[in-house]
C-alpha cells in the first residue's frame, strides 16, 4: 500500500490572497487609471482653447450676412493659388477668364491647426503676373493653414477670402 504524507512542514509558507490584497490591487489599478487620465485631460484642455474663430457667436449670428458674401465671391469667379517658393509664401490670384490680378490689397494670416501659439499675421507684397510675395521664415515644419483676404482699393471691404493648406518640410 502507497503512504501519502499528510503532515505539512513547518517551514513552507502559504499564499493566501486576502481581503487587504484585493483592496490594494484595486486601489493601484484605479489610482494608475485616474492618473493617466488626468494627464490626459490636462494635455487637452490646455493644447486647444476651443474656439478656432474670435467672437464665434456673433459670427454665427451673421451668417446670412457670410453667405451672401460668399455668393459675391462665387459670382466673380476669381481663383487662388497658394505655394511656398524659396523663402517666400506665393498666393496667385486670377479672374474668371484667367487673367492675373495685380494691384490687390492682400492680407493673410499663417495658422496651427491644433494651436493659436504660433498663428501670425502676415502682408503680402504685389509681384508680377497677379502673384503676391510675403516671407516663409516664421513658419517651422509642419502643415500650415492660410488664410488670404483681399481687400477693396480702401482696405475697409472684403473683396475675397480663401483659405489653402501648406505643408513645410
Amino acid at each position: 500500500m502507497i503512504q501519502a504524507d499528510t503532515q505539512s512542514s513547518g517551514t513552507a509558507t502559504s499564499k493566501e490572497l486576502k481581503g487587504w490584497h484585493v483592496l490594494v490591487m484595486m486601489l493601484g489599478f484605479f489610482g494608475v487609471m485616474f492618473s493617466v487620465n488626468g494627464v490626459f485631460l490636462y494635455h487637452a484642455v490646455t493644447s486647444f482653447p476651443g474656439e478656432d474663430v474670435k467672437k464665434s457667436y456673433v459670427q454665427g449670428l451673421n451668417y446670412n450676412e457670410t453667405l451672401a458674401q460668399r455668393a459675391r465671391q462665387a459670382e466673380m469667379g476669381w481663383q487662388a493659388e497658394a505655394g511656398l517658393r524659396d523663402a517666400d509664401i506665393v498666393f496667385r490670384l486670377r479672374d474668371r477668364a484667367n487673367r492675373p490680378l495685380t494691384g490687390q490689397s492682400v492680407i493673410g494670416e499663417i495658422r496651427r491647426a491644433a494651436t493659436q501659439d504660433q498663428d501670425v499675421s502676415i502682408a503680402f507684397t504685389p509681384g508680377p503676373d497677379g502673384e503676391y510675395y510675403a516671407p516663409a521664415s516664421v513658419l517651422s515644419a509642419g502643415q500650415w493653414r492660410l488664410r488670404v483676404t483681399v481687400l477693396d482699393a480702401n482696405a475697409e471691404t472684403i473683396l475675397f477670402e480663401v483659405e489653402k493648406t501648406l505643408i513645410v518640410s
